[in-house]
């Protein structure tokens, strides 16, 4: 079973830093270019990143910016 490695800066603007790790070794993720945007129940923006590793699993993570 592989698990998400997901190291979060407490800079707000930046993003995290996602590796996959795997039995026989620990994979970093790509972070695509654009995330998908969607409205949450209170009206506020929430981008939806997704992270790719190189066996094809997908991470994602969701970003509200502030105002």
């Amino acid at each position: 079973m592989a698990d998400w490695l997901v190291d979060i800066s407490t800079d707000p603007r930046r993003y995290p830093v996602v590796h996959h790790r795997h039995v026989n070794g620990t994979l970093r993720a790509e972070r695509d270019r654009t995330p998908a945007v969607t409205l949450d129940h209170d009206g506020r923006r929430v981008e939806r990143w997704t992270y790719a590793c190189a066996c094809g699993e997908i991470y994602a993570w969701d970003r509200r910016p502030a105002a």
